[in-house]
């Protein structure tokens, strides 16, 4: 089981096991922008001690690491009762023979590098709303405080040009209709509105195209949404 999302002071923890200071730097200025708490490790036996002692919401490792490398840190946990269904991305390089069907067996996400930061913190969001009934993530108020925000999982159906997206998105419960929940995802400065569970159709829903856990589509691609349960022409 994974640790609690948000501490005292609201803030979830991510672990990032990265030796590379350039990559670590970048990470760390976009986590913390987003709310979230870093620790971060340069190798598996490090990441491990922060593990067991730090109980960290979520780790984010890469491939290629001195000494043993992220996939042999992703099994030890996977072979540790305490951490067998703990939220992992594993950073890697693109085009990888297997290595999605690998984090898939070991029940983690692959995000190939180079990656977008915004995509990184998007998944790390997707991933602890998921592992968290409640869906509490971190957030920051207008002068920089860190608050707690409950989430909870809608199902949507985006319209885009030439197909439509059903699917989940995470939307605040206070806002007491999805017109006004809607709007305030839009309103987000974020460029792209995570979406699980997602079904990619034509655009009259009458041919699947594909489906995927997660997909990030473009705010400025999105003509129209509506509820799952609403029935469309």
């Amino acid at each position: 089981m994974c640790s609690q999302v948000a501490d005292d002071a609201g803030m979830a923890r991510v672990l990032v096991v990265e030796h590379e200071p350039t990559i670590v730097t970048v990470v760390r200025y976009h986590l913390e922008n987003a709310g979230f708490e870093g620790l971060y490790a340069g190798d598996v036996p490090e990441a491990w001690r922060l593990l067991v002692s730090e109980q960290p919401d979520i780790v984010v490792a890469d491939v290629a690491l001195p000494g043993e490398d992220g996939w042999s840190l992703v099994g030890r946990m996977r072979e540790d009762g305490r951490f067998r269904a703990h939220p992992v991305i594993i950073l890697g390089p693109v085009g990888t023979p297997g290595a999605t069907e690998k984090a898939s067996a070991l029940a983690c996400d692959y995000l190939s590098k180079p990656f977008a930061a915004t995509a990184l913190v998007s998944k790390i969001r997707h991933l602890i709303a998921l592992a968290q009934p409640e869906g509490l993530i971190s957030e920051r108020d207008r002068d920089g405080d860190i608050l707690r925000v409950e989430l909870v999982a809608i199902g949507v159906v985006l319209l885009l040009r030439d197909y439509r997206i059903e699917g989940k998105v995470y939307l605040a419960p206070e806002l007491a209709r999805f017109s006004d929940a809607w709007e305030s995802v839009m309103r987000d400065q974020r460029s792209f509105v995570p979406v699980t569970d997602a079904e990619i159709l034509s655009r009259e829903g009458r041919e699947s195209i594909a489906s995927t856990a997660f997909i990030e589509v473009r705010k400025s691609d999105v003509e129209a949404v509506y509820p799952l349960d609403v029935a469309l022409e």
